[in-house]
């Protein structure tokens, strides 16, 4: 082997190049010839990270922070690493020792406002990443942790000046490809301008999801639809991301379809019965299928109110109902209904996402907590439209039907008939929106883009209420809105 000088140096240009395979052979070469090579090992942590290698990275920038323990750097990056793989404590441990070695070192600074970010100490996130701030002004992740942190606090017209900036700083050179940190600024800046209901701009911003770490976009074969003229055409729309995203906007198919084209969509397969009632829709098909009908163009589906020029909220809007139940699933429910309610009302109960979701610890309830609900029991049947997740609550009593919902048109033709839908931000609030019905959103305060910040209605569902955290983490206050409200609804005359 060539010097270790000359090795490094050699290693370290696959790196930057990004032919991260052929860094980490070398660096590994090097090591082996000498393992206290803290220079190697840190090099070697930071190509594991790019390639995913979290357990392989967070060893050795342990092995280099050990060999050096003051340099704040090594510690920094070991904080990056145990941070990707969700250990926070650990990160943050890391970082606050890198800064006691160097207080003013930004990078440690900023990926611990996003350590306090990511565990709920939102004011403490803000406090470190405006500190960082005046030591950095461009830093990318500084103003794309300070600009999302403000975006999830409300302060929405400096969260996208923070984040626009964040856009320009991370743009590639002309020619160059968008990098991962350009990307996520792009992302962060679509999340902004969306919950600021600036949907002409976002749209296009949106896009960025494409290039995110974890999201399935399917590329099938052929032309992407690119906004032109569709009549005449066969489009084939595909889902992506989750169920609620499908749910919400398979209402762009009647315009797309009101425009002239014949839309075919690609659905996930429990959708699919379902979502043949969407207006517009002339087939519908199972992600899971080997094969496609013959189409001319495809699209994804979140592209198409951009695709469509629809931004404004009365475009995105809908009067009512789009969706419908089975009529004779949704009548023999009725019946069964009718039987155990015994002239109480029907209120639906979801209280967990799907764990596998990112936010889903946030969003998500302690079943334990809707125990103040058996209050009402002697007027209200409640009814659990929860599939998986935690088990359910001990109290209220539950009619628990769930075992005989096979697909989301099964859960349609039982909710149809509930007075009331009282939900966590999963599908669920999607179906019974979409299906026209009262639906209380139990909502965590960093709330997702499409429920906007400080509003108790909904742009997208005119059935919708939010009673939203007012800290994150802390359900009391919108349980508390919860069980109010739910006396005076009973207490009023039933519609």
């Amino acid at each position: 082997m060539a010097s270790v000088t000359e090795a490094l140096s050699a290693a370290y240009e696959h790196h930057v190049a990004g032919r991260l395979d052929a860094a980490v052979t070398l660096y590994g070469r090097i090591i082996d010839a000498e393992p206290r090579n803290h220079g190697a090992l840190h090099l070697l942590g930071l190509a594991r990270i790019q390639l995913g290698d979290l357990d392989g990275a967070t060893e050795s920038m342990m092995l280099a922070a050990a060999i050096v323990p003051n340099n704040p750097t090594y510690r920094s990056n070991l904080g990056t690493a145990l941070k990707a793989q969700g250990r926070f404590d650990l990160a943050e441990e890391a970082y606050r020792q890198a800064l006691a070695i160097d207080p003013g070192h930004v990078d440690a600074m900023a990926n611990l406002g996003g350590v306090l970010h990511a565990t709920g100490r939102l004011a403490a996130a803000i406090a470190c990443l405006e500190r960082a701030l005046p030591l950095a002004p461009d830093h990318p992740v500084t103003l794309i942790n300070l600009g999302v942190a403000l975006t999830d606090r409300g302060q929405l017209p400096r969260a996208l000046g923070l984040l626009r900036r964040a856009v320009e700083v991370t743009a590639p050179a002309p020619g160059q490809p968008l990098g991962e940190r350009g990307g996520e600024a792009r992302w962060d800046l679509a999340l902004a301008l969306l919950m600021a209901g600036d949907y002409a701009a976002g749209w296009p911003q949106f896009e960025a999801r494409r290039g995110r770490a974890g999201h399935v976009l399917a590329r099938p074969h052929g032309l992407e639809w690119d906004g032109a003229d569709p009549a005449g055409r066969t489009i084939l729309v595909h889902s992506e991301q989750g169920r609620g995203d499908s749910l919400q906007f398979a209402r762009f198919i009647a315009p797309l379809a009101a425009r002239g084209a014949r839309v075919v969509l690609a659905c996930q397969p429990e959708l699919v019965r379902l979502l043949a009632t969407a207006p517009g829709v002339a087939q519908v098909v199972s992600t899971a299928d080997p094969t496609l009908p013959a189409y001319d163009v495809y699209c994804p589906l979140l592209s198409l109110p951009g695709r469509l020029g629809l931004t404004s909220a009365a475009e995105l809007a809908t009067a009512g109902p789009y969706l419908a139940p089975d009529p004779a699933q949704a009548s023999t429910f009725r019946a069964r209904l009718n039987d155990v309610a015994a002239g109480r009302r029907t209120v639906g109960l979801c209280w967990a996402g799907a764990p596998g979701n990112p936010v889903d610890a946030r969003r998500s309830l302690d079943p334990a907590l809707l125990a103040p609900l058996s209050r009402f029991h002697d007027r209200v049947a409640f009814v659990s439209l929860q599939k998986g997740g935690p088990a359910a609550p001990a109290a209220p009593p539950l009619i628990d039907w769930t075992a005989e919902l096979a697909d989301y048109a099964d859960t349609a033709a039982l909710a149809a008939n509930l007075d009331l839908v009282i939900t966590v931000d999963t599908s669920v609030t999607h179906l019974a929106g979409a299906l026209g019905r009262p639906v209380w959103l139990l909502n965590r305060y960093d709330g997702c883009w499409r429920w906007q910040k400080g509003r108790v209605d909904s742009p997208w569902y005119p059935s919708l209420v939010q009673l939203q955290q007012e800290e994150m983490g802390d359900w009391r206050a919108p349980l508390s809105r919860l069980t109010a409200r739910l006396g005076a609804w009973l207490a009023a005359p039933a519609p």
